[in-house]
């Protein structure tokens, strides 16, 4: 009974993120990018590490990973790793992010989207909001926090913006007081090689490929399933090059037809501040059926 509790909890708790988010997905293709990737985390040695956050997580003390989430959907969600108990299979812990360029609905900040949350687990059936959303402060990070129960289950939604991500984790226990011990884990997050990094990450611009920042366009060749937009995430180097290309979602044809155009691409050279710097942003493309 016990496994098939934690098995629920796992699996309800990736369609509710994923339903606020519109999650939809494809087999990930491999992409040019030598840099990681959001959904590239791993679990070793009893820690979670997630290089392209710069972020770990040393998970409590006989847990593990749990069932896999979806790939990366349509709207740039996540499900970044589940974690239950070894043994005991009371409770999980569902890491996931949602792209701030591609999310269906744009926040301005992370309190916007920790209330825009509180509300949608307001109107679900049988869930009552336990604590509304409250910033704090853990392992550096600033977070909402937002708590809410329902049909004997205990939880906590904690939200931080993470390389113009929000990024969060996800507790969902059997008791208060389980609960208000895992919390107390999130203080074990670090930084993913245990020192930060912001110096070599690239400035998050949301609309800088914009007509007036390119100079040189590829189309890529259309490739099915039609009118499905591509979200594309891409990082131009100083030179207004494209250095590396992360297509989120979309079929193996797709991607390889958007990255091969994409190297082709040619930008302003980004200058922030008077500087030349690299800068991460969005694409999203949309094939068209051929005329009849």
């Amino acid at each position: 009974m016990r496994r098939l509790l934690i098995l629920g909890l796992t699996t309800c708790l990736v369609g509710l993120f994923a339903w606020w988010y519109g999650s939809a997905s494809f087999q990930r293709g491999a992409a040019l990018s030598v840099m990681p990737l959001p959904e590239d985390g791993v679990v070793t040695n009893g820690r979670y590490t997630n290089k392209y956050f710069d972020l770990s997580y040393s998970l409590p003390h006989s847990w593990t990973t749990g069932l896999p989430g979806p790939e990366p959907s349509g709207s740039g969600y996540y499900v970044l790793s589940s974690l239950v108990p070894e043994n005991e299979h009371n409770a999980t812990i569902l890491i996931a992010a949602q792209d701030m360029f591609f999310a269906q609905k744009p926040y301005s900040d992370v309190a916007a989207a920790a209330s825009d949350f509180r509300d949608a687990m307001a109107h679900i059936d049988g869930m009552a909001i336990d604590q509304d959303p409250v910033e704090m402060n853990i392992a550096g990070h600033t977070m909402q926090r937002v708590d809410f129960s329902g049909v004997g289950l205990y939880r906590a939604t904690f939200l931080t913006e993470i390389r113009c991500h929000f990024v969060s984790f996800n507790l969902t226990t059997q008791s208060p007081q389980l609960l208000a011990d895992l919390r107390a884990t999130l203080e074990h997050i670090a930084h993913a090689d245990g020192e930060h990094k912001a110096a070599s990450v690239p400035v998050c611009i949301k609309d800088y490929a914009v007509a007036e920042n390119v100079l040189q366009r590829v189309e890529p060749k259309p490739a099915d399933p039609r009118f499905t937009p591509i979200p594309v995430r891409i990082v131009i180097d100083r030179d207004g090059g494209v250095k590396n290309v992360h297509v989120i979602h979309g079929s193996p044809e797709q991607r390889g037809n958007i990255e091969q155009a994409l190297v082709q691409w040619k930008f302003k050279p980004p200058r922030v501040n008077d500087q030349s710097v690299e800068v991460e942003t969005g694409v999203l493309f949309r094939f068209k059926a051929p005329a009849t």
